[in-house]
C-alpha cells in the first residue's frame, strides 16, 4: 500500500505558510521574532487595514495564536486582517526562557524573591520590563509596521501575556498606557514582589492625564487559587501547591484589581473572565483564544 503513494516535501511551508522568523540581536541580547499574516496574502505589500497582536513568551504562544486566528478568518473572511507577532528567545529545547523573569518584571527599589516549588525563596533576575517594552515599541514594531508591511494601515494593537507576561501587560498599561489599545493579561502574577504592581495601579487610577480609549481583559483559571489534587500526586505535594496558591490568591487579586480599575473610569472597558476547571498551565490556550476573540470583537467601538 505504501509503495502506491509518493511523498514530496512541501516547498511553500504547508501549514506554516505565511509564517516567518527573524533573529534580532545587538551586542548583548538576542531575541526570536515570529510573525504570521493572513493566508490570503500572496505578498507583504497589501494596502489594507489591519490589526496586530503582540505576544510575549512567543515561543509558547505564537503558533496557538496563529491557528486561532486562521480558524476564525476562515469563517469571517470579511473581517479586517490580523498579524501575529511573537517575541521570544532563540531556544531549541524549551518554550520558556529563564530570561523572562528579568524581561517581564517591573523595576523596583525593594525586591522579595518568589518562592520555589519547595517553598524556599528563589532569587531571579528582575526589573527589566521597561527596557523590554522599549525594545518592542521602538525596535520590533517599526520593523513590522513600517518595513515588513509598509502599505498596511494598522488601526488596533493588542498586547497579550500570561503569568509573568500578564504582569508585564499590566505594567505596560499602568506606566505607558498609549503603547497599545487592548491589554490581555492572562493569570497575571499580581502576587509578585508583595503585589508591587498594585502600587502602579493606584498611581494609574489617580492620574488625571488623558488616555485614549483602552480595553483590559483579565483572565484566569478557577483552579489557580483553588487547586484540586492531581492523579498520582502525593498529599504532601498537594498541600504545598494549596499553600502556594493560597498565598498567590489569583482569583481575589484579579477581582480586586478589576473592581479598582472599573471604579476609576480610566479605561473604556474592563472584563474579567474565569475559566472553570483550568489551572495555571491549562488556562493558557482558552485565555489566548478568548483574548484574541475579545480583541477582534471590539470592532467599531473605537478607531484611533
Amino acid at each position: 500500500m505504501l509503495t502506491e503513494w509518493t511523498f514530496i516535501p512541501e516547498q511553500d511551508g504547508g501549514t506554516t505558510r505565511n509564517i516567518a522568523c527573524w533573529k534580532v540581536s545587538n551586542q548583548s541580547e538576542e531575541y526570536c521574532i515570529d510573525i504570521s499574516w493572513p493566508l490570503t496574502w500572496s505578498t507583504l505589500d497589501h494596502a489594507v487595514t489591519a490589526n496586530v497582536i503582540y505576544l510575549v513568551d512567543g515561543n509558547a504562544l505564537f503558533l496557538t495564536a496563529t491557528e486561532t486566528l486562521r480558524r476564525r478568518q476562515s469563517f469571517r473572511p470579511k473581517e479586517p486582517a490580523t498579524i501575529v507577532v511573537g517575541i521570544g528567545y532563540p531556544l531549541t529545547d524549551s518554550v520558556f526562557s529563564s530570561r523572562r523573569s528579568r524581561d517581564l518584571t517591573p523595576p523596583c527599589t525593594h525586591y522579595t524573591p518568589p518562592d520555589g516549588p519547595d517553598g524556599q525563596p528563589r532569587p531571579e533576575p528582575y526589573g527589566g520590563a521597561d527596557q523590554f517594552l522599549t525594545f518592542i515599541t521602538d525596535v520590533v514594531r517599526p520593523f513590522i509596521e513600517s518595513r515588513l508591511f509598509p502599505h498596511a494601515s494598522f488601526v488596533r494593537r493588542a498586547l497579550f501575556g500570561h503569568s509573568y507576561g500578564g504582569l508585564f501587560v499590566l505594567h505596560t498599561l499602568f506606566t505607558r498606557p498609549a503603547s497599545f489599545d487592548v491589554y490581555l493579561a492572562a493569570s497575571p502574577s499580581i502576587w509578585w514582589n508583595n503585589r508591587f504592581i498594585l502600587s502602579e495601579a493606584s498611581k494609574f487610577c489617580t492620574d488625571a492625564s488623558m488616555v485614549p480609549p483602552l480595553f483590559l481583559r483579565l483572565s484566569l483559571g478557577s483552579r489557580e487559587q483553588f487547586p484540586v489534587r492531581q492523579k498520582g500526586e502525593s498529599m504532601e505535594g498537594f498541600q504545598r501547591r494549596v499553600a502556594a496558591a493560597t498565598r498567590r490568591r489569583m482569583t481575589e487579586n484579579c477581582s480586586e484589581l478589576a473592581s479598582q480599575l472599573t471604579q476609576s473610569n480610566r479605561l473604556h472597558a474592563v472584563e474579567q473572565r474565569e475559566y472553570l476547571h483550568e489551572d495555571h498551565g491549562s488556562v493558557i490556550a482558552p485565555a489566548l483564544s478568548g483574548g484574541i476573540f475579545y480583541f477582534l470583537d471590539i470592532g467599531g467601538e473605537f478607531n484611533r
